[in-house]
């Protein structure tokens, strides 16, 4: 049960619509409360990346899919993770949001091969990336 309910981010991905999008913008409030100072941001990024793999991996093998649509805790870790660098403003916030959004859809290269690992870590670990692309593009725009 708490797998699911992590996994799905308080049930938001099994919203019928967006759930993706549904789930980065439950991430704003952690982003709001915990996002002080980059290590501080870059140490919560690894017990939060191994919690959503064990809540996705659950996910993977209760749907036998690869990559279930109600899983959202991979976007509230990459949204959270394009703060690594830049303090968030309501300006960064919605800026993060759009960019986050496009890079975690589209899946550039070299996002793309992160979703081939295998079980949770596919799941989780493109959004990471797609979150740490988008601190950077952050960084150069509000620095």
């Amino acid at each position: 049960m708490w797998r699911e309910l992590i996994a799905t981010g308080f049930y938001v991905g099994r919203l019928k619509y967006a759930p993706g999008t549904l789930g980065t913008l439950v991430a704003i409030p952690f982003v709001l409360i915990l996002v002080h100072k980059w290590w501080l941001t870059l140490f919560l990024i690894f017990p939060l990346y191994a919690l959503s793999v064990w809540s996705a991996s659950y996910m993977v093998e209760l749907t036998r899919e690869e990559d279930p649509e109600e899983v959202v805790i991979d976007e509230v870790l990459g949204y959270f993770a394009s703060f690594l660098f830049v303090e968030p403003t309501f300006q960064s916030l919605f800026v993060g949001f759009i960019t986050f959004r496009i890079l975690d859809i589209v899946k550039p290269f070299p996002i793309n091969l992160f979703e081939k690992l295998p079980g949770g870590h596919g799941v989780v670990a493109d959004d990471l990336m797609s979150g740490l692309m988008t601190s950077i593009i952050l960084y150069m725009l509000f620095h």
